[in-house]
């Protein structure tokens, strides 16, 4: 159970980064055909079911592209079960390094972009939606990647590709609770996280400091969690 608790924060964690959050208006926008502007103002054209309607399925997009990863790493993980130790060794030392990364000790150039495939030209609607999705996942990976690096990670070493794909559910499931949010309460949501901007930074750092402590734990083999 701790395990999927974990991912499942993670995702949390993921959704309030700076290179997601700010962005929500847009896709939202995308999704719906509502001006970004009118959403988070929640004016009363904005049509509440349609923009939540569409965000289910640009989540169930982005739920099928993170589970086909976790199923992928688990694949690699039965490849690499007999150095499993030395696996987790290696795990550790990433997460570290991506932890500390986040917390901004130092940079990794690697992770300072995203790429964003195009859906230009795709109609609004449930197949747009749904591609979009699986595009974020795809797209955002690099930007996302010190937090879904770990989840994924989990899943390389979880075992089956059965628990890997539900590791890596549990993590989609957390990127999407705030977001159903946001479609569901539009203004109240963008309101109240306008609030918190300026604590997003310390969102980040609490991340990459979590990251860090959870490899050290994971190299010395203390994570009781993981198994």
């Amino acid at each position: 159970m701790g395990q999927f608790l974990t991912a499942f924060g993670a995702g949390l964690m993921s959704f309030f980064t700076p290179c997601i959050l700010p962005l929500l208006p847009a896709y939202l926008s995308m999704l719906s055909g509502f001006s970004a502007s009118a959403i988070v103002k929640g004016e009363a054209h904005v049509v509440t079911r349609k923009v939540v309607g569409n965000a289910l399925v640009f989540i169930a997009g982005f739920s099928l592209a993170f589970a086909l990863m976790g199923a992928a790493a688990s694949n690699i993980g039965d490849l690499l079960a007999a150095h499993k130790d030395m696996l987790m060794k290696v795990f550790g030392v990433v997460m570290v390094l991506l932890g500390a990364h986040m917390a901004g000790l130092f940079n990794i150039h690697l992770l300072n972009f995203e790429k964003r495939f195009s859906t230009h030209g795709i109609a609004q609607g449930p197949a747009g939606s749904f591609l979009t999705g699986f595009a974020f996942a795809l797209g955002w990976s690099p930007c996302i990647g010190p937090i879904l690096a770990v989840i994924l990670g989990m899943a390389a070493v979880s075992g089956t590709a059965a628990k890997g794909v539900a590791l890596l559910l549990a993590y989609s499931a957390g990127m999407a609770l705030p977001l159903l949010a946001a479609a569901l309460l539009t203004a109240k949501f963008f309101s109240v996280v306008s609030r918190f901007k300026a604590a997003m930074h310390y969102v980040e750092l609490t991340a990459g400091v979590i990251l860090a402590a959870a490899g050290t734990l994971l190299f010395f083999d203390k994570l009781m969690f993981w198994g």
